[in-house]
């Protein structure tokens, strides 16, 4: 094509050659544009589809389709493709042959890893088999003389010889090895039983499909009808490659040709719709004139009919809209108007200049009524030109005909309805019922008025709203673009995503009907020729040509099926009583998937007791957590693309109870566990009163006890020695300075020194918070170094200390107080020239204090106040006080109990 463009181009750079270089583009671009008519519905990867390179087909038990690629085996589920691949647990990605068993799943072929039986159901690898391990794979088919029996064909690479083997549909796991007859051309079982003929592996090109028969060749498909071709199916009218790898005729009637490169390309059984493939970018208007289809987009004029673009002509880059009447075409632009004579050629007659944008063109009788972006309606009468300008708004987008006058709209102010002399009757906007004030469309049907926005339509009846349309509520598509009445007298809105029709009060969806052949695409602009009851719709990519008479809604709509339900991780079995808790969290009722056909989006909804129903917000998946407690039922139905709904043959019950701490029993029981501990509780803090009153008295007798003891200690020691001090003092001051004396001032200075041991000691008691064992232990051997020291005693410190614990004042203290006493005991009264002090300390705490003094009779001793002092003492603060004596001499012995 580009060399024949490079070659007129040169050609006409010669004026004598213009005309028929003129003529031969014109032909060029006819011949091209008529072979663009496409029957097909086309899925690629733009559509979602994983792989455009699909080696085989196949529909199992379920009418559940699987695609074979270079990606995996892919499968449509839930309103998207998914591939099982190596990622997911597949040992290879290229399935090159398939069919189905039709009872649980697929026998495939994967290119290099061998044979492997695939369950769909459950979507997994059940069996490999091992016995073409060292054969050649070739083919798998159908046995056409039993079909229980799938045929498999390999050939011995030595040889270069066939072998055939025969899969049982009653028998998945093993392959039988067939025995070929060549004079009957024949497959049969060991036992002799024919199952197939050796025809299975011959070429299949040929299918039969609405009346024609459809042939296979290198070029595509060759379509024919009473034995003579029609046309060719090939990628010049739509099919998505010429490569192709597989043909298959569905259950449900459709034939899909899948290929290597170009995806897969549909016949539908039921197909209303003929495209054609022009790249467009933004339609402006289209008619329907005399069997012809006239559509106005970018500057040029395509003229339709006979399925076919008949022609294609350039007017204008400027052109905004135009109107054909007869032999006449009329452009508006941004300059005026322009007429042109259709036949026998396109050409331009006159212009009428006008200074401004011309939105819409009707011509009536001899007036030519034209709408303008910014000055108002303009009416052209006999070469005479009148203006009418409305009082809200005048930049009007589009201008509508209707019963009592027409309908001017805006993308910004709503509409007006105006009499036949332009006068308003009626301004409706986004306060007066519309669902947003950029209207695109409106359409007057006797006393009802139908507006069309960006986000609806709304219905008026005698002004008054009756009807509200919005994608707020199911209404798909954002922008109306085109409303009818057809010739049965049914109401149709068309919008940017879908096509409906009005049934009683509300609109069904024909989601179907598949407008455009991408995701992405979006219709522009629709025109209805009652004559023929074609719809012509124009989107971004294509036109297409929908016949209504051949529009079937799709009244199959698949039941719901619950497949299981998750609590917490773990499955619990629906046939049982179903209950739950209102503190669970992860409640999930899983459906299987309603989606069974590629085009179809079905849509799951819920309903608890007596709620409305609503959309599944995961495709088939419900999730509850921390439900109220109650019975409740739980209803699923399932509505397709074209408004028909299927509901869960059984609705689910199930009751969701409170934890156990609100039942009767636990209630009463907490009762009484409360009593009790209530009771056990006001008894215990009186016994701690108790307690504490006994320990405040203890304190207090320990406190009066102490405060004796001191006053004792201060008697009878820091006295003794005040006492001995003032006598040496006096001896010293009675003897003459040059006469000795027994009294030394050694004497006195070793007097005053125990007086400041014994109030060091003192005070240390008193104020001694907190200590531990070896620190009391090393306060007490400074004290009793101190305190013996004049009394030539030997003193020998012994210790075991492995357990160096703590001791709270009242302890410390009273250990001291103990070893105290005895040290006291032995100066006054033992005559001991040897102290022994051991201090143990393990698991319990033991202190032996042992002299070597004169001992006394424990029998004839009357315990005294010191004796009984420390028996006390050691009683109060845990421990056991022991004292052993004889002429050896005396051991005090203090063990913690």
């Amino acid at each position: 094509m580009f060399i024949m463009l490079a070659i007129f181009i040169y050609l006409f750079k010669n004026n004598r050659l213009k005309i028929l270089v003129s003529i031969s583009l014109l032909f060029f671009f006819n011949t091209y544009f008529s072979q663009k008519a496409s029957l097909f519905e086309n899925v690629t990867e733009s559509e979602g589809l994983p792989s455009n390179y699909i080696f085989c087909a196949a529909e199992d038990q379920n009418s559940t389709l699987w695609l074979g690629t270079d990606k995996g085996l892919i499968t449509y589920q839930d309103g998207k493709w998914f591939a099982l691949d190596v990622d997911t647990g597949m040992p290879g990605n290229y399935i090159n042959k398939m069919i189905a068993d039709n009872k649980k799943g697929l026998l495939l072929h994967i290119s290099e890893l061998g044979l492997y039986y695939f369950n769909t159901d459950t979507k997994t690898l059940m069996k490999r088999y091992n016995e073409i391990d060292n054969e050649r794979f070739v083919d798998i088919k159908q046995a056409n003389k039993n079909h229980n029996f799938i045929i498999v064909k390999t050939v011995t690479p030595n040889d270069n010889k066939s072998k055939y083997y025969a899969f049982d549909r009653n028998k998945i796991y093993n392959l039988t090895k067939l025995i070929y007859n060549n004079n009957q051309n024949s497959l049969a079982l060991e036992n002799g039983l024919v199952i197939s003929d050796l025809n299975i592996f011959q070429p299949k090109n040929k299918l039969v499909f609405q009346d024609y028969l459809y042939e296979q060749n290198t070029f595509g498909v060759i379509r024919k009808k009473n034995n003579i071709a029609i046309d060719t199916l090939s990628e010049e009218n739509g099919l998505a490659s010429n490569y192709i790898s597989d043909i298959i005729k569905r259950n449900n009637g459709d034939i899909f040709i899948t290929t290597l490169g170009g995806g897969i390309s549909i016949l539908k059984k039921n197909n209303p719709k003929i495209s054609f493939l022009n790249k467009t970018i933004s339609v402006r208007d289209a008619f329907y004139v005399d069997k012809k289809k006239y559509i106005l987009s970018d500057g040029y004029l395509y003229i339709l009919k006979d399925n076919k673009i008949e022609k294609k002509h350039f007017l204008r880059k400027d052109a905004l809209s135009f109107f054909i009447s007869g032999n006449e075409l009329i452009i508006g632009s941004f300059e005026g108007l322009h007429f042109y004579s259709l036949e026998p050629e396109l050409r331009l007659l006159r212009t009428y200049p006008i200074t401004t944008g011309i939105s819409k063109i009707i011509k009536k009788d001899n007036k030519i009524i034209f709408s303008t972006y910014g000055n108002g309606i303009k009416v052209l009468e006999n070469n005479k030109l009148k203006t009418y300008l409305n009082k809200y708004f005048n930049n009007i987008e589009n201008m509508f005909e209707s019963p009592k006058g027409y309908i001017i709209t805006s993308y910004e102010y709503g509409a007006c309805l105006l009499d036949k002399n332009f006068k308003v009757l009626n301004y409706l906007n986004k306060e007066k019922g519309l669902e947003s004030n950029f209207v695109t469309y409106a359409y007057n049907d006797a006393d009802s008025t139908y507006i069309g926005t960006k986000k609806g339509v709304t219905v008026f009846y005698k002004d008054a709203t009756i009807y509200k349309f919005s994608s707020n509520k199911d209404f798909g598509g954002n922008i109306v673009r085109y409303i009818f009445r057809d010739k049965k007298n049914k109401i149709w809105i068309l919008t940017d995503k879908y096509l409906y029709r009005k049934y009683k009060n509300s609109y069904q969806p024909l989601g179907s009907l598949r407008l455009t052949d991408d995701t992405k695409d979006r219709v522009l602009d629709g025109v209805y020729s009652p004559n023929e009851n074609e719809l012509l719709i124009i989107t971004k990519s294509k036109f297409s040509i929908f016949n209504l008479d051949k529009v079937i809604p799709n009244k199959n709509s698949y039941p719901v099926i619950l497949e299981k339900i998750i609590l917490e991780g773990n499955i619990i079995n629906p046939r049982n009583n179903i209950k739950f808790t209102d503190s669970d969290k992860n409640i999930y009722f899983i459906f299987k998937s309603v989606d069974k056909e590629i085009f179809s989006k079905s849509r799951l909804f819920y309903k608890i007791n007596k709620d409305p129903w609503k959309p599944f917000t995961q495709p088939r998946s419900l999730k509850f957590y921390h439900l109220e407690r109650g019975y409740y039922t739980l209803q699923i139905k399932s509505i397709n693309d074209d408004g028909y709904e299927n509901y869960l043959q059984k609705p689910i019950k199930f009751k969701v109870i409170g934890p156990f701490y609100i039942r009767w029993w636990f209630i009463l029981l907490s009762g009484v566990i409360a009593s009790f501990l209530i009771y056990n509780y006001v008894n215990e803090r009186n016994k701690r009163k108790y307690v504490k009153r006994l320990n405040d008295l203890r304190v207090k007798h320990q406190i009066e006890n102490e405060r004796k003891r001191i006053s004792r200690d201060l008697h009878d020691n820091i006295g003794a020695y005040v006492t001995s001090l003032i006598s040496k003092i006096d001896s010293l001051k009675a003897v003459p300075s040059n006469n000795s004396s027994e009294v030394s001032y050694n004497d006195v200075r070793l007097d005053a020194e125990h007086i400041l041991a014994l109030l060091r000691q003192t005070i240390y008691v008193l104020g001694n918070k907190e200590t531990n064992i070896i620190a009391l232990y090393d306060n007490f051997k400074a004290y009793a170094l101190k305190f013996l020291q004049t009394d030539n005693i030997r003193i020998i410190f012994e210790e075991n200390i492995e357990n160096n614990k703590k001791l709270d004042p009242t302890t410390s203290s009273g250990i001291f107080r103990i070893m105290q006493e005895a040290l006291q005991n032995i100066h006054k009264h033992a005559g001991a020239t040897k102290v022994e002090i051991n201090v143990v300390s393990k698991q319990k705490m033991v202190i032996f204090i042992k002299d070597n003094g004169k001992g006394f009779n424990q029998n004839e001793l009357k315990t005294g106040y010191g004796l009984k002092n420390m028996k006390e003492r050691a009683m109060e603060i845990g421990f056991k006080f022991n004292i052993y004596s004889d002429n050896t001499g005396t051991t005090i012995e203090l063990l913690e109990i």
